[in-house]
């Protein structure tokens, strides 16, 4: 239920935007040359994904804390750089091939996150503009050691996971609103990564790596960008990610200045 939770509430959050009326521009105010827009940005997602093992499915959930640099070469065309802190929940993983069998129940585990994303608009119809977009995220875990309980002699287990995320896809945006312009977007959206698990318990020493990749692959997205002022604007997006046995679901919102 917690998912779905945060996926109402992100719907609520993008559609709210549109409930607003400012006297200003669909987008914030764009020159012919180049636009500087810093901002922060906060994610949550919560995907499904196969670890390699046919029967053995998780939850893996994220919240992404980041400071956004979004460059607009010029209308239409802009490119962004992100780099901030994650805090990931791999759901109670278990390795098994390890000396003794390990299940990973750590909760939130903190790393870091680098990404980049294009966004190009080719074609202007009436009130419309249609483009493609497209983001690469690369997130690396903090190596975290943990003691082995239950054991007459010590041990401990070290984890060290990183994920990757990428999407592509074409987007439709209206700009018949004065300072609100919403969007939908359909993509390819894939998430891969692995983590390492290291165990040493006296002179018993194992290594385990899983693979997992995400069982979504097509995202949804319902957006919308509310421009407070001149210099000012906020943008939100609620991802709808359905697969065979379910769907994943994720929030964006961005605040952020021009200059």
């Amino acid at each position: 239920m917690k998912k779905y939770a945060m996926f109402m509430m992100a719907v609520i959050f993008c559609f709210s935007l549109s409930t607003q009326s400012f006297p200003q521009s669909n987008e914030v105010s764009f020159s012919s040359g180049m636009t500087v827009k810093p901002g922060v940005r906060f994610e949550y997602m919560d995907r499904n994904v196969d670890w390699g093992e046919e029967e053995y499915v998780s939850d893996l959930s994220a919240f992404v804390f980041a400071l956004n640099l979004e460059i607009e070469i010029n209308q239409g065309f802009s490119i962004s750089a992100l780099a901030g802190y994650v805090l990931t929940d791999y759901d109670a993983l278990t390795f098994r091939q390890l000396p003794f069998s390990v299940e990973l129940d750590a909760g939130n585990l903190g790393g870091y996150m680098v990404g980049a994303e294009v966004n190009k608009s080719l074609l202007y119809f009436d009130e419309f503009a249609f483009g493609l977009s497209g983001q690469f995220l690369y997130h690396m875990g903090i190596e975290k050691t943990w003691d082995v309980p239950d054991l007459n002699v010590s041990g401990t287990v070290t984890g060290k996971p990183t994920w990757m995320r990428a999407s592509a896809g074409a987007y439709i945006k209206f700009l018949g609103l004065e300072s609100f312009s919403p969007y939908l977007a359909v993509c390819y959206n894939n998430l891969w990564g692995q983590y390492e698990m290291k165990q040493a318990i006296q002179n018993l020493t194992g290594t385990e790596e899983k693979e997992l990749r995400s069982k979504s692959l097509v995202d949804i997205t319902l957006g919308s960008i509310l421009s407070l002022s001149d210099g000012f604007f906020l943008k939100g997006e609620a991802h709808l990610l359905p697969y065979s046995d379910g769907l994943d679901l994720g929030f964006v919102a961005i605040a952020a200045f021009a200059f």
